[in-house]
C-alpha cells in the first residue's frame, strides 16, 4: 500500500507554503518551431506555486476576422521530472493549421491570487509544404555510375531524376540544397525505379546535407534504406518511397531540424505476431522510421514489420508531429514519444496489430499530446506510461490522451510498471475489450500523481483495478467512489457501427478497422471517430492531396487560401466508398486479361453508403447508361474508360440495377443498396499490367448525371518479410481488402 507516502508528501508540501507565491507573474513566450499543421507555445512564469492560474488561447489567420479557441495551456511541472531541467512553465498547442500561413495569437492568463487578468499576443508562421527548387536545373541519369557522378557533383537546385530500373551500390550525398533551390532526387516511379542495396549491412542511400529531397522510387534489401547522416542538418524530405526488406527504414542522427518524412510506404522483416516479449526485444532497434531533434513531421505513412513503427530518438525533443499514418504491425511500439520535452504530437494515425501502442518512456513535462488515434489489437499496453530504470527513476509526466479508440483482446486498460505517472489527463477515450464472465476490465499497476480519468467509455463491465487509487467490481462503484471517471460511461454493444468486436486473440492479425461509434444525437464525442462523418485519409494519401487540400472531420472539406481556412457542409460532388475487393491480372495472351470489383458499405458512414438512383429519373442506366474508369493513381498513368450503354441495364430487384454484355469489356455490373461488384476482361478490356508496379488503383463508376462513386486501394501487403510483392507485379494487381473509401475522389488521369 502507498497511500502513507502520499500522505507525507502533502505534508512536505504544506510546510513549504510558508514561503509561497500564488500569484502569477508571466515572462517570456517562446514558440516551438513551427510544423507544417501546427505551432507551439511556450510561456515562461514565475509564481503560482498553488497551480491554478489558467491560460486560455485564441488565434485567427492573419488578416481576417474570426477567432478560434484552442486547447488551454498546459501547467508543466519541473517538480516532477528527474533526469532533465525544464522551466516554470504553461504550454500547449494549436492544432489543425493552415501551411505556410502566418497567425495572431492571444494568450490570456488569469489567476484569482494576483488577481490576474492579462492579455498576450504574439504571431507564428506554419512551414510550407515542401516544393520542388524555385530554379530548377535538371540531371536525368539511367545507370548507377552516372547516379554516383550526379550525388557528388549536386549543387543546389539539381532535380536528379532516375530512369526506371535496378541501381546496386551504396549511394551518398554529401551536398546541400538551400530552402528555395533544394537537391532533389526522384525516380521515373515510385516501383520502377529501384536502389537495391544486395544483403548490405549499411545504408542504401546516406544524405549527409540540408535541404534534399529524396522522392519517388524504391529502396531495398539492405540493413538500412534511407538515413539522414548530418547532424544538425534541417529541411530534408522523403516522400513517396517505397521501403522494403530492411531492418531500419528511415533514420536520423541527433540535433537535426524540421524534416518532413510522408506517404510512404515502408515494409520491414518482422511479421506478426512476433512480439517483444517472444525474444525478450532482440528487434527493438527495428525502426520504421525515426527522428532526433525538433521540428520534424511524419505523416501519412503506411509502416509494418518493425519493432517500433515510429519514434522520436532524441531527450527533449519539442514539436514533432506524427499524423495520419497507418501502423498495419508493430512487434513493440506503434510510436514512441518518450523522452520528448514538450509539444510533440501523435493525432489521427491508425494503429492495428502493436504489442505497445503509444509510448510515453518517459515524457519530460509536457504536453505531449495522444488525439484521435484508431489503435485496434493490442497485444500488451494500449499506453505505456513507463519510466527510465535511472535511480531516481526518469518518471513520465504531461501526457494529454484525448479522443481516442482501443479496441483489445484482453484487457480493455492495461499498464504493468511501479512507475508513477504525474500530471496527465485521460479524456473522452473509448475503451474496449472482450466480455467474458468476471471480466477485468483495467488493470492500472502504476501509481497516479495529479491524474485524471474522465468523459471516458468503456466496455464491457467487470473489475477495474487502478492500484493505490482503488480497485472496484463494476464500472458504477468505480463511478460512485468519487476517485476517476464521474462522468464516464458504460457503453452498451453494438458499440461500432461496423459491429466490430476484438479478436479472440492478439496473435489474429487484424486488417485496419473501421470504428465510427454508433452514438447519435446529444451522447458524447467519445472516441476517434463518430458516426456520419467520413473516415479521415490514413496511409498514403493520392498524388495531388497533401495539407494544402486534405479534407477531415465533420464538416466538410477543407478550403485553403493564402489567408484563411473555411469550413462548409456543401454536398461533395461525388460519393467515397470502400473497396471490398479489387483483382486485375494480365497476360500475354490479351484475351485473358481480368477485372472484378467489388464493395459493401452496410456498415459505413452514411456519406460513404451506396445509395442507387430512383428508377425513372435522370439517373437510371437504364435510359441513362453508365461510365466506369479504371485507373492508377500512383504515377504509371494507366486508364481505362468503358461506356455501359442504356440498352445492357435493367431494374434489379425493385431499386437497383444489373448490366449484362457478354461481348464488352465489362460483362457485368450490379448496383444496389449498399453494393457495387464487376467483373469483366478479355481482349476489349484494355487495361495491361506490364509496369513493375501499380501502387494504387482507383475506380469510378458514374450512373447517368448522378454525382459518381469513387474508390481508391493500395496493393495487398503479405508474404513474411511483408510487402507488396506478390500482390503487384507484371501482370497482376490485387488489392488491399476492405479499404477505406477515399477521402477525397482521386482526379482522373
Amino acid at each position: 500500500m502507498r497511500r502513507p507516502a502520499v500522505i507525507v508528501a502533502l505534508g512536505l508540501v504544506f510546510a513549504a507554503r510558508a514561503g509561497a507565491d500564488d500569484a502569477l507573474h508571466t515572462g517570456v513566450v517562446n514558440l516551438d518551431r513551427p510544423t507544417v499543421v501546427a505551432l507551439g507555445v511556450q510561456l515562461l512564469i514565475s509564481g503560482d506555486d498553488n497551480h491554478n492560474a489558467q491560460v486560455a488561447v485564441r488565434y485567427r489567420a492573419a488578416g481576417t476576422a474570426e477567432w478560434r479557441s484552442a486547447m488551454p495551456l498546459f501547467r508543466v511541472h519541473p517538480e516532477s521530472v528527474v533526469g532533465r531541467t525544464v522551466p516554470e512553465q504553461l504550454a500547449g498547442s494549436i492544432f489543425d493549421l493552415s501551411p505556410g500561413t502566418t497567425y495572431e495569437i492571444e494568450l490570456h492568463a488569469t489567476d484569482p491570487d494576483g488577481p490576474v487578468d492579462q492579455t498576450i499576443t504574439l504571431a507564428g508562421t506554419t512551414r510550407a509544404v515542401p516544393r520542388d527548387p524555385r530554379s530548377p536545373s535538371p540531371r536525368n541519369v539511367a545507370d548507377a555510375a552516372s547516379l554516383a557522378a550526379a550525388l557528388d557533383a549536386a549543387q543546389p537546385g539539381d532535380v536528379i531524376t532516375i530512369a526506371d530500373g535496378s541501381y546496386s551500390n551504396h549511394f551518398l550525398i554529401t551536398a546541400s540544397g538551400t530552402p528555395d533551390d533544394p537537391i532533389v532526387i526522384r525516380g521515373a516511379s515510385e516501383d520502377g525505379t529501384i536502389l537495391d542495396g544486395q544483403g548490405y549491412t549499411g545504408n542504401v542511400l546516406d544524405v549527409y546535407g540540408s535541404f534534399v529531397h529524396v522522392e519517388r522510387l524504391t529502396i531495398q534489401n539492405a540493413t538500412r534504406g534511407l538515413r539522414f547522416q548530418g547532424a544538425g542538418t534541417e529541411g530534408n524530405v522523403a516522400r513517396r518511397l517505397h521501403i522494403r526488406d530492411v531492418r531500419l527504414g528511415i533514420g536520423s542522427k541527433a540535433g537535426q531540424r524540421d524534416f518532413y518524412l510522408c506517404d510512404n510506404v515502408v515494409e520491414g522483416r518482422l511479421v506478426w505476431p512476433q512480439v517483444y516479449s517472444d525474444d525478450g526485444g532482440v528487434h527493438a532497434d527495428d525502426d520504421g522510421i525515426h527522428v532526433e531533434g525538433n521540428g520534424h513531421v511524419v505523416c501519412h505513412n503506411q509502416i509494418v514489420g518493425f519493432g517500433d513503427a515510429m519514434k522520436v530518438q532524441q531527450d527533449g525533443a519539442r514539436a514533432v508531429d506524427f499524423y495520419g499514418n497507418e501502423v498495419l504491425s508493430a512487434y513493440d511500439n506503434g510510436v514512441e514519444l518518450d523522452t520528448s520535452e514538450g509539444n510533440t504530437r501523435a493525432f489521427r494515425n491508425r494503429f492495428t496489430n502493436t504489442d505497445a501502442t503509444i509510448s510515453f518512456q518517459p515524457i519530460f513535462g509536457g504536453p505531449v499530446y495522444a488525439i484521435r488515434n484508431v489503435v485496434v489489437n493490442v497485444a500488451n499496453e494500449q499506453l505505456k506510461f513507463h519510466a527510465l530504470g535511472t535511480t531516481p527513476p526518469e518518471e513520465p509526466s504531461g501526457m494529454l490522451v484525448l479522443h481516442n479508440t482501443f479496441v483489445s483482446p484482453a484487457l480493455a486498460l492495461n499498464l504493468q510498471t511501479s512507475a508513477t505517472s504525474h500530471h496527465f489527463l485521460i479524456e473522452n477515450n473509448l475503451f474496449y475489450g472482450p466480455s467474458p464472465p468476471g471480466s477485468r476490465v483495467a488493470d492500472w499497476t502504476g501509481g497516479i500523481d495529479d491524474g485524471t480519468f474522465d468523459h471516458d467509455g468503456w466496455f464491457p463491465d467487470g473489475t477495474f483495478d487502478f492500484g493505490a487509487a482503488g480497485r472496484w467490481s463494476s464500472f458504477a462503484a468505480m463511478r460512485a467512489a468519487g476517485v476517476l471517471e464521474a462522468h464516464g460511461l458504460l457503453l452498451a454493444p453494438p458499440t461500432f457501427a461496423s459491429g466490430l468486436e476484438p479478436p479472440s486473440s492478439y496473435r489474429v492479425t487484424m486488417a485496419p478497422q473501421d470504428v465510427t461509434d454508433g452514438f447519435t444525437g446529444a451522447r458524447p464525442d467519445l472516441g476517434a471517430l463518430e458516426l456520419g462523418c467520413p473516415l479521415p485519409l490514413f496511409g498514403v494519401r493520392p498524388d495531388g492531396i497533401d495539407e494544402t487540400n486534405e479534407p477531415f472531420g465533420c464538416d466538410g472539406p477543407t478550403v485553403t487560401t493564402s489567408t484563411t481556412t473555411t469550413s462548409t457542409t456543401t454536398t461533395l460532388p461525388y460519393v467515397a466508398i470502400q473497396t471490398t475487393a479489387l483483382t486485375l491480372t494480365d497476360a500475354s495472351n490479351a484475351a485473358a486479361r481480368r477485372v472484378s470489383f467489388r464493395s459493401f458499405t452496410r456498415q459505413d458512414p452514411t456519406v460513404n453508403r451506396i445509395v442507387p438512383p430512383g428508377v425513372g429519373g435522370a439517373s437510371d442506366p437504364t435510359s441513362s447508361g453508365a461510365t466506369l474508369t479504371v485507373h492508377d493513381t500512383a504515377g504509371s498513368g494507366e486508364a481505362v474508360t468503358v461506356s455501359l450503354p442504356a440498352s445492357g441495364w435493367s431494374v434489379f430487384g425493385g431499386r437497383g440495377y444489373r448490366f449484362r454484355d457478354r461481348s464488352a469489356p465489362i460483362s457485368r455490373v450490379t448496383v444496389t443498396a449498399d453494393r457495387i461488384s464487376f467483373v469483366g476482361g478479355g481482349a476489349g478490356w484494355g487495361y495491361t499490367l506490364d509496369e513493375p508496379s501499380q501502387g494504387r488503383i482507383a475506380v469510378r463508376l458514374t450512373l447517368g448525371s448522378e454525382r459518381p462513386w469513387c474508390a481508391e486501394a493500395p496493393a495487398k501487403v503479405g508474404g513474411n518479410p511483408p510487402s507488396t510483392a506478390s500482390s503487384d507485379r507484371v501482370g497482376r494487381f490485387v488489392a488491399q481488402p476492405r479499404t477505406p473509401a477515399p477521402v477525397v475522389c482521386p482526379p482522373l488521369p
